[in-house]
């Protein structure tokens, strides 16, 4: 028994010293390494001497071995020391595909890019900047960021793609200036220039000469030899005799000789005639391993030649200029195969990966999903929106119809204050006019309330008032028929329809023609009472039919 207590008792032990050792994930050398991290801008140098004094087997964890070899290749770089292989990265490259920040990200593939530039793979350093680009995308490391861009358009130069490489330095110069890294954001500003001077867009190229000169008082050395090249190379194309001739001058007073850029003034000599002075600068030119100034200096070469009549020799140079330009030519188109080939093996050993499938997968179906519910939810909301159209021109409508309808109440209430003002007919009349005064106010008066209540009451009210016209003709006809039994006598002698006697107790009792036709209902107005006219006798030139029948109903009253 106490045997097992003690076994326990180690393995307790045991575990607990395993956690122990497990949470303690970094080295004494942690703080060294991430003290470097933040002066090695300013101090790649010391940096760069202190890394490589840490003993890499005294180091815990990937994160601290990768940490180390990310800013050990930073220091390698900004000091100049061009590596061609990944023994130094290779820790770094494998942590942080999957860990670290965005930072740490976007300097990783910046640097395993940086390698492969070294090595002269163009294709697989493009690869590295494009990863670096979208993985580091929320770093705020915007150093890194435009030494991606300009990097990226030291290749598309390489390339003779003058647009892209024009669009990489734009980006590099914007974040060069946002870290106030003016060298290098003016250094940008003369690649874009040569960009666009070689692909014969110079009215854009000028924006970027005049910021330039409001540089020239603070530019380095060797930015200055830099911008006189291309501005040269600018007015060569597009300048003025004199303005090509005090570009050179104010050159050849600013920078000395051993810097001149005799392709440039060759090339300027030539644009305006200057054959000899042309030929005494290219000779003065020095051979390059650069193979695109050896391209330019046998071109130039070759067209002096030929200015000044020396056929021969002209001919010798465009004959090497053709076999230098002509390798270069091939050596870009096999690059181009190559960048092909390179994106689509990666395309390919992507499509084999099961996760990659997966993942694919579920985005296509999330992207249905996401399709149906938004046809859905579009599909519902035309639906609405056609029902509040719908719903909305109802209302529209009512609200006209009720509007006639008020005011078709307005002018009766009017026709029957003017009736009783008149007093041109018996009290019982009155008394019918009167009722029909009250109903026709209060609907008046319950149509002008503000609240909703009210007005929905009085078009209720309305509508009934306006449907039981007929109510109040038989009642009008009712009370008259009582107390005036000649005058309905007389209608029925001169042989008058129901219809057209109920047509004259409305004239009879003042309502004028048109309230007639709003009671009545009548299409057939006019005519109607034109047949009355015949029938009572009335020419066209007698008296109106309403004055005629208001008499004929006083005259029986008195």
């Amino acid at each position: 028994m106490n045997k097992l207590l003690d076994m326990k008792r180690l393995l307790f032990i045991l575990v607990f010293a395993a956690t122990f050792v497990a949470c303690e994930r970094h080295s004494e050398h942690w703080k060294t390494i991430t003290d470097m991290e933040r002066i090695i801008e300013e101090r790649p140098d010391s940096v760069l001497n202190v890394l490589q004094s840490i003993d890499t087997d005294e180091l815990i964890g990937d994160e601290e071995r990768a940490k180390h070899a990310l800013l050990y290749s930073m220091a390698l770089d900004k000091n100049y020391i061009d590596r061609t292989d990944f023994e130094v990265l290779q820790p770094a490259i494998d942590y942080y595909k999957e860990n670290g920040t965005a930072t740490d990200k976007l300097r990783t593939y910046y640097y395993q890019g940086r390698i492969y530039q070294n090595a002269g793979n163009d294709a697989a350093a493009l690869e590295c900047f494009a990863k670096a680009i979208a993985d580091g995308d929320e770093s705020e490391d915007i150093l890194t960021k435009a030494r991606i861009y300009f990097a990226k358009g030291k290749i598309y130069y390489s390339l003779y793609e003058w647009d892209v490489f024009i669009e990489a330095n734009k980006s590099a110069a914007e974040y060069f200036k946002q870290a106030e890294k003016y060298d290098s954001y003016v250094n940008c500003m003369i690649g874009i220039i040569s960009g666009y001077t070689l692909n014969d867009n110079l009215s854009a190229a000028l924006p970027y000469i005049d910021v330039c000169k409001q540089y020239k008082a603070t530019m380095r050395f060797s930015l200055l030899c830099n911008f006189y090249s291309s501005y040269i190379t600018y007015l060569a194309d597009c300048g003025t005799d004199d303005e090509i001739q005090d570009a050179i001058n104010e050159y050849l007073d600013t920078i000395p000789e051993e810097n001149i850029d005799w392709l440039t003034l060759a090339n300027a000599y030539i644009k305006f005639g200057q054959y000899e002075e042309a030929l005494q600068a290219i000779e003065q030119y020095k051979n390059s391993t650069n193979t695109s100034e050896e391209i330019k200096y046998k071109a130039l070469k070759s067209k002096i030649y030929e200015k000044l009549g020396r056929y021969e020799e002209s001919l010798r140079a465009y004959k090497e200029y053709m076999v230098v330009s002509d390798s270069t030519t091939w050596a870009v188109m096999q690059q181009d195969t190559k960048f092909v080939e390179e994106r689509h093996n990666l395309e390919m050993a992507k499509a084999r990966e099961t996760e990659a499938k997966n993942r694919l997968t579920i985005i296509v179906l999330g992207c249905a999903v996401a399709l149906m519910a938004s046809l859905y939810i579009i599909n519902l909301i035309r639906k609405r929106l056609k029902k509040s159209r719908v719903e909305n021109a109802q209302l529209l409508s009512e609200k006209a119809l009720y509007e006639q309808m008020y005011n078709e109440v307005v002018a009766e209430r009017d026709a029957l204050n003017e009736m009783i003002a008149n007093n041109t007919i018996k009290e019982e009349a009155m008394e019918v006019i009167k009722k029909r005064l009250g109903v026709l106010n209060t609907i008046i008066v319950s149509h002008l309330s503000a609240k909703d209540t009210d007005i929905k009451r009085a078009n209720e009210e309305l509508e009934h008032l306006i449907a039981n016209r007929n109510d109040f003709i038989k009642s009008t006809r009712l009370t008259l028929e009582e107390n005036y039994p000649h005058f309905f006598a007389y209608l029925h002698e001169k042989g008058l329809e129901e219809f057209e006697i109920d047509f004259c107790c409305l004239y009879a009792i003042g309502l004028k023609g048109k309230e007639i036709k709003a009671y009545t209902n009548l299409t057939r107005h006019y005519k109607d009472s034109s047949e009355v006219r015949q029938k009572l006798g009335l020419s066209e030139s007698d008296t109106n039919l309403s004055n005629f029948l208001q008499k004929l109903l006083k005259k029986e009253g008195e």
